[in-house]
């Protein structure tokens, strides 16, 4: 008795797997925006040292205690509160920046939603833990005046976001506690850091994105499914 061949050509189990989409198609168009924007600044200082100078003066954060002398900056004191997420000190900097605003950035950006009022959201939640951080970095800052700068501000409100987006409260503290916690311990590590870095600002961006990632959702969500 002959036995039927299966023709090896045809039927599910030899179809190909379907195409994934690229990345950037599935990126909340506001992440995408900040990353070119902070990878465009960066370029653009290379390519002219003179906006590079004017960019650093008008947009570093100059952390200082209270009555401490600063320096004049082209766009007025309160201008880098929000804009010293666009200056970076080297290329590590701006890598680890990135991957936080993308893989944090990309879980909030995708439950605020693609559209315009998402982005909105999007935008104001980003800058806002920016201004939180450098606040916080003014009110408790000890010590001679210490230029600052760098998106980590914002990515740690994005941090405690994500951790909303995944699981409410409880997956908000999983994420920024112990975010919050490294940072207490780079503070208290102080001179031993071969590196100056703005424990305090991270700290005060994640309280912002605590604070202010639930109101954010609710106003700016598209779709509250």
């Amino acid at each position: 008795m002959s036995v039927p061949q299966r023709d090896e050509s045809e039927g599910p189990w030899n179809r190909p797997p379907p195409p994934r989409a690229p990345v950037f198609n599935t990126m909340p168009p506001a992440v995408l925006l900040l990353a070119f924007a902070i990878v465009g600044a960066a370029l653009a200082g290379q390519v002219l040292p003179d906006f590079q100078g004017w960019l650093f003066n008008a947009a570093v954060f100059v952390s200082a205690e209270r009555g401490a002398s600063l320096p004049k900056q082209p766009l007025g004191p309160i201008a880098p509160l929000v804009l010293h997420v666009f200056i970076h000190f080297s290329l590590g900097h701006i890598a680890m920046n990135l991957a936080v605003l993308v893989a944090a950035g990309r879980a909030v950006g995708e439950r605020l939603g693609h559209g315009w009022l998402g982005s909105v959201g999007f935008f104001f939640l980003f800058f806002a833990c920016a201004v939180t951080g450098a606040a916080m970095e003014t009110l408790f800052h000890q010590g001679p005046p210490v230029p600052m700068g760098g998106a980590s501000t914002a990515v740690s409100g994005l941090i405690a976001g994500a951790g909303w987006v995944r699981g409410g409260w409880r997956g908000m503290a999983q994420l920024a506690l112990p975010w919050i916690a490294i940072n207490l311990l780079i503070g208290v590590a102080g001179d031993l850091m071969p590196i100056s870095i703005g424990w305090l600002a991270h700290i005060g961006g994640t309280l912002g994105g605590m604070i202010l990632t639930p109101l954010v959702i609710a106003v700016f969500a598209e779709d509250e499914a």
